[in-house]
C-alpha cells in the first residue's frame, strides 16, 4: 500500500508559514532551498513550504484545500495556535475524524484529530 509522505504548500510567505508549523505542530526544519522554500518534517511526512515567487512555478495558485495533523491533545494545539495566530484558531466540528479545523497565516485549512485517519473514527469511540 502507498503511504502519503509529502505535502506541499505554495505561498508568498514561506518563512512565516514555516515558523507557524514549527511552533504550533513542533515540526523540524530539514532544509531550505536557495529560492527560499522550506522543508519541514514530523519524522514521517515532509511538508514543503514552497516559495510562490520562484520562477519554476509560473501560473500555479498558492494553497491546498486542507490536510490534517494527528495530535495527542487537540486543546493544547488549539491553545498554541491562539497564541501564535489567533485568527486561525480551530473551530470545533462534528466530523468523522477531526475535532477541529483551523487555518495557517495563508488561510490554508488543516484538521486536528486525536484519533487520526485510520479505521477508527470519532463516532466509534
Amino acid at each position: 500500500m502507498a503511504k502519503l509522505r509529502h505535502l506541499a504548500i505554495l505561498t508568498h510567505q514561506p518563512d512565516k508559514l514555516a515558523d507557524f508549523y514549527k511552533r504550533v505542530f513542533e515540526m523540524t526544519e530539514m532544509y531550505r532551498t536557495k529560492n527560499g522554500s522550506v522543508h519541514l518534517s514530523d519524522g514521517e511526512v515532509n511538508l514543503a513550504i514552497l516559495n510562490a515567487t520562484d520562477p519554476k512555478e509560473p501560473g500555479h495558485q498558492p494553497g491546498l484545500y486542507h490536510f490534517g495533523f494527528h495530535v495527542e491533545d487537540n486543546k493544547e494545539v488549539a491553545q498554541r495556535i491562539k497564541e501564535i495566530y489567533p485568527e486561525g484558531a480551530p473551530k470545533e466540528r462534528e466530523a468523522t475524524y477531526a475535532e477541529g479545523r483551523g487555518c495557517d497565516p495563508d488561510g490554508n485549512l488543516f484538521d486536528i484529530s486525536t484519533v487520526g485517519w485510520g479505521p477508527k473514527r470519532r463516532m466509534d469511540l
